[in-house]
């Protein structure tokens, strides 16, 4: 799988000051993969000492597009979105 950031990708993960590498990881080693039903991205989340990295991309062919990502220390997060019908497990 080749991995693209999009430079509103790269912009987000400077100003929220995450690595690309955390981000990268996170991509090719999930702990589990969403679909956001709201934009139509997959969600790639993996949890990294006490916070999760949340990945936005698309796929186009054999390539993930990488749209957004943060960080967060909310480990409910996931959770929340499930219950609420925003992501949905796949």
């Amino acid at each position: 799988m080749r991995v693209e950031i999009t430079l509103h990708a790269r912009k987000r993960i400077n100003e929220r000051n995450i690595s690309e590498n955390m981000v990268l990881r996170t991509l090719k080693n999930p702990d589990e993969i969403l679909f956001d039903k709201e934009t139509g991205y997959f969600i790639a989340v993996r949890k990294i000492d006490n916070k999760l990295c949340i990945a936005a991309y698309v796929l186009t062919g054999d390539v993930s597009k990488v749209v957004s990502a943060f960080l967060t220390s909310k480990l409910n997060i996931v959770e929340n979105r499930i219950r609420k019908g925003r992501w949905i497990r796949l």
